[in-house]
């Protein structure tokens, strides 16, 4: 190792390919400290199928990759024992012997002189050693679980986050004081943490997206709805369920014709059955642009929950007109009738849908000052720099 800090980034989920906030949030960063640093990570990946070609395109930033691979059933068994213990389930999943002492050997071999801690999942493997630290937290979990105990109208979920929210509400606050920096994506989960423990170092460290890539093509019209998103992700379905039952019905009563478009990988069987006249499934898609590109509003009835809405930084950076909720927006700070649409209720929502799409020479002021948003406040190169101050700061 010859130049700049020896970093050692420890991730949950191993950030290839690019599906998932998570992962791409973690694939940047990393991208960035390695034309500066000498970068290791330490990562975890379930599934049963090959990572090798995962990880020569993380080789590809010339970053040294560890992999550690998650087999379900000898994860649950080795959960049951301790799930009565202070951590919260998500914590014990991610709780591994030998990915701890990958850690502690690379600390002592690699000298590492500052360590990222990707998630509250893996800060438990930074805690107490004699290097720079930073949790990189992205939202407070415990007013996630929260927010989504009220939420849920499943019973089995709102009983798994009911338990999750009360391990948390004592276990987090006590992580985040073991590190020298713990960073959030707005400034709103920064004050929700700050309520739970006010003695807390916290940095902002928002999400980003790839302006240069996802940006409007004028050469193509745009004609449907859309919504995007990981579809077996709890939250999207709840946001797939609120527009097939609320808006598509009424929708479709007033413009016979029109297409809602659900893109996103791994959708579940009762998503796929929606396919339909009005309605597409694009699933494990290469690309989400061309589908940003070509819709006439983007459709996101969030409630509840917290962090950022990686989603939505796509869809504005590629200058798409948003219909969203004040929750939606957290983070982001788009203005009313400028930026994006906000709906304080379900009438308003369906209002500015129907606004837009009859519109569109208001969607395209909307999308155009929703894509120079974006260029201001979140792209890589904003987000970078806010990265290189925070190590500066903690490992001068």
């Amino acid at each position: 190792m010859s130049k700049g800090k020896n970093v050692l980034f420890l991730t949950p989920r191993l950030p290839w390919p690019l599906i998932g906030g998570d992962r791409i949030k973690s694939y940047y960063l990393l991208k960035h400290l390695a034309k500066n640093h000498n970068v290791k990570l330490i990562s975890f990946f379930y599934g049963n199928e090959d990572y090798s070609e995962y990880v020569k395109e993380l080789e590809k930033l010339n970053i040294k990759v560890v992999i550690h691979r998650i087999k379900t059933v000898p994860r649950i068994l080795q959960m049951l024992p301790k799930m009565f213990f202070r951590k919260p389930l998500e914590i014990l999943w991610f709780t591994d012997k030998n990915f701890q002492k990958d850690v502690n050997d690379s600390i002592v071999n690699d000298k590492i002189d500052i360590g990222f801690a990707f998630f509250m999942r893996t800060a438990e493997y930074l805690i107490g050693k004699n290097i720079s630290k930073v949790h990189i937290a992205e939202d407070c979990r415990t007013t996630y679980q929260y927010r989504s105990y009220k939420a849920s109208k499943s019973i089995p979920q709102r009983m798994i986050r009911w338990w999750e929210y009360n391990k948390l509400k004592n276990y987090e606050p006590t992580v985040i004081d073991k590190f020298d920096y713990t960073t959030l994506v707005s400034e709103e989960d920064i004050k929700y943490m700050q309520d739970s423990n006010p003695s807390a170092k916290l940095k902002l460290l928002t999400n980003g997206t790839d302006i240069d890539i996802l940006k409007p093509d004028p050469n193509v019209k745009r004609k449907y709805l859309l919504l995007t998103g990981k579809l077996n992700i709890w939250a999207n379905q709840l946001m797939i369920s609120k527009i097939l039952k609320k808006f598509l019905p009424k929708l479709i009563e007033k413009y016979p014709d029109i297409v809602f478009k659900i893109v996103g990988a791994e959708p579940p069987d009762w998503v796929k059955e929606l396919e339909s006249k009005n309605i597409e499934i694009h699933s494990d898609v290469p690309s989400m642009m061309p589908f940003y590109q070509g819709a006439a509003v983007f459709l996101h009835p969030h409630y509840g929950a917290t962090g950022i809405q990686n989603k939505l930084l796509e869809a504005m950076s590629s200058g798409c007109p948003v219909v969203t909720t004040i929750t939606g927006n957290q983070g982001i700070h788009g203005e009313h009738g400028k930026d994006l649409m906000l709906a304080k209720n379900d009438d308003e929502f369906l209002q500015y849908v129907m606004d837009l799409y009859d519109n569109p020479e208001l969607a395209k002021t909307v999308g155009d000052n929703a894509r120079k948003l974006i260029i201001e406040t979140h792209s890589w190169q904003v987000i970078n720099k806010q990265l290189d101050d925070i190590i500066s700061d903690v490992c001068p």
